[in-house]
């Protein structure tokens, strides 16, 4: 019994180890401190609430981001918005109390005045998350705000961004184009129409890969080619844009196949590989699939995926 009970703990351990890889891997691309957990609140809170994931995260990126790290006020205190406090926040499970800080704020366009005001602590980073949707833009002036409506209604990040500038979210006067850079640079926009269930299955991790098959759009066919940019060949395509997403995976196309699951191409989701023998190419969707096709082409957006015999699960 007791050498059944270490077996368990050492499978529940290594699941526990391969678990967390599959979540650092599908946070690639991302800042390194936006977590799996903080994306799948802000896509949690979006299913409830309506708000546009991808807005919440930028918020994120924008409040708290410093270069590789987060402020103080985020890290310490687990504010990821720069919320103030105010004493009716007291009482909501998410908040353990308030700080005082020193902060900067925009009252005039182009004048910069440094005040010291309270700010809330909260338990967690995804308490901070929840409790942005489920109290603090509950508020009427941000909920019945008709660009917020209308970016509840479209799942629009960039209505969000000037709905919550409009409501009086942020005094600077740059705070929507900062938004929508932010949203920009990270493709977090892909986030208004995914679903924790999406989040969960891997599409972000999917996601990585498209984009990386449609960074090698026009790099010349080279037999035997692994370098992007220069020349790749079909499977030094699948290899490149699988290592992206921090998935390794053989060279040689029959040892891709090999190494994954077949199932039909009808239930290729974008990111997986397609393969028939000899041949393989990165699925986008839509039933195209951008692949190097032969000597003497360049990398390519084809349609067509029941030419291929299988699609290979890896992920």
């Amino acid at each position: 019994m007791l050498i059944a009970l270490l077996v368990g703990q050492m499978v529940s351990a290594l699941f526990g180890f391969w678990d967390a890889e599959d979540k650092k891997r599908s946070m690639e691309g991302l800042p390194p401190y936006i977590t799996y957990e903080m994306v799948e609140e802000a896509i949690r809170c979006q299913e409830e609430y309506g708000h546009p994931a991808g807005c919440t995260i930028a918020q994120i990126i924008a409040e708290s981001g410093q270069g590789e790290s987060m402020s103080q006020l985020a890290t310490r205190d687990h504010n990821l918005f720069g919320m103030k406090w105010t004493a009716s926040f007291a009482s909501a499970p998410e908040v353990a109390g308030k700080a005082g800080w020193s902060t900067k704020e925009e009252y005039t366009p182009g004048e910069i005045t440094t005040i010291t005001a309270y700010f809330t602590v909260f338990k967690g980073d995804v308490e901070c998350i929840r409790f942005r949707s489920r109290v603090f833009l509950q508020a009427s002036h941000y909920r019945n705000n008709a660009l917020i409506r209308e970016a509840i209604s479209e799942k629009s990040s960039d209505k969000m961004a000037e709905g919550l500038k409009d409501a009086g979210w942020a005094t600077s006067s740059s705070y929507v184009e900062s938004l929508k850079s932010i949203m920009d640079t990270y493709n977090l926009r892909r986030f208004d129409s995914m679903s924790v269930e999406d989040l969960d299955r891997g599409a972000l991790s999917g996601d990585v890969i498209v984009q990386a098959a449609y960074s090698q759009l026009g790099v010349p066919y080279v037999w035997g080619g692994s370098t992007p940019g220069v020349g790749l060949d079909c499977s030094g395509l699948t290899q490149y844009c699988y290592a992206k997403a921090g998935i390794q995976i053989p060279r040689q196309s029959e040892a891709q196949a090999a190494f994954g699951k077949k199932v039909p191409v009808s239930q290729a989701s974008p990111g997986d590989i397609l393969w028939r023998p000899g041949h393989v190419a990165i699925y986008i969707g839509g039933d195209q699939y951008i692949h190097e096709p032969h000597t003497g082409a360049v990398c390519t957006i084809a349609s067509g995926a029941s030419y291929f015999t299988s699609a290979i699960k890896i992920r």
